[in-house]
């Protein structure tokens, strides 16, 4: 993979018909995420939406990554309104399969990080992730994020519960 063809960048609602596709196909490519391809519902207007409400807040931000033209990630760093939460984000990301191993996830949360720092409003982001994906542990762990917590049962996949960990970083 070509890293200088990579563009990572905030979505626009004309993304959403490309986001959608990217979700349902991320979504059963791995057991990792908290949904797959069925939970994907919502309509390109919906989405269109959703890119809306995040581009219309300074504490929210959903991006992309962009390979060739395709979209091969996708997150979004969700926070509150409230004054006394909104500093803190939650993140969730997603990277197409095949592109696992190639320094896309790494790139595309560096890029929310420096994002949450330039807008001086995030000073604390958090994630969960399950505790048998190892390669995404390290990477949060080699990225800055500590272990707070261990949330047990906290997916429950074709009949098997997971367990997962509570990870943050302070801005």
């Amino acid at each position: 993979m070509n890293h200088d063809k990579l563009i990572i960048r905030p979505a626009n609602t004309n993304d959403a018909p490309r986001i959608l596709k990217h979700l349902k196909t991320v979504g059963d490519e791995s057991d990792f995420l908290t949904f797959n391809s069925a939970y994907i519902k919502i309509t390109v207007e919906e989405e269109e939406e959703i890119i809306t409400a995040h581009n219309s807040t300074d504490n929210q931000l959903l991006f992309i990554a962009e390979y060739e033209a395709e979209i091969i990630g996708v997150s979004n760093l969700m926070a509150s309104q409230k004054p006394r939460l909104r500093h803190i984000g939650d993140i969730g990301i997603s990277v197409i399969q095949k592109y696992w191993g190639n320094g896309v996830g790494g790139k595309m949360i560096e890029y929310l990080i420096n994002w949450a720092k330039k807008g001086e409003i995030i000073t604390k982001i958090n994630l969960i992730v399950q505790q048998d994906n190892i390669g995404a542990y390290k990477l949060y762990e080699k990225l800055g994020f500590e272990k707070e917590g261990e949330l047990r049962r906290a997916l429950f996949i074709d009949g098997v519960y997971y367990d997962a960990y509570y990870m943050g970083l302070v801005l």
